[in-house]
């Protein structure tokens, strides 16, 4: 216990940043209460999960940022459909309704790249 504590304190330190090292992670405690589902996706660890979602046209998406840091969900430049939720703190929820077959790619812009696809924190939702 007090092995990982130190590690994360290291880390946080090396970095610049204050962190949380609650649940053996530096990025803000573990999962927030955050369950993924047919239809939500979470925000943990600096990463989409599940990074990919199957889903028929005209469901809605949820994404859950349970982390203690900030992300997005963010269209790639390669979409055709754009969706953009803005900065989203910890707890905060971003719905979007695709309405048409396809696969869409998105991204967190302050941990992740935009790309085809995107890299970093990032995820794809397919519609059928």
């Amino acid at each position: 216990m007090l092995s990982g504590l130190l590690k994360c304190a290291a880390g946080a330190m090396a970095s610049g940043l204050l962190l949380s090292c609650n649940n053996s992670t530096a990025y803000g405690g573990g999962g927030g209460g955050c369950t993924p589902t047919a239809t939500q996706v979470c925000m943990v660890n600096i990463s989409f999960s599940p990074a990919n979602l199957t889903i028929t046209h005209g469901m809605t998406v949820t994404w859950m940022n349970g982390d203690g840091v900030q992300h997005t969900v963010t269209n790639s430049s390669t979409s055709t459909e754009a969706f953009n939720s803005g900065q989203l703190g910890s707890g905060g929820t971003f719905v979007h309704t695709f309405n048409t077959a396809g696969t869409y790619h998105y991204y967190c812009q302050n941990h992740g790249a935009d790309g085809n696809p995107p890299t970093g924190m990032s995820g794809t939702i397919t519609v059928n």
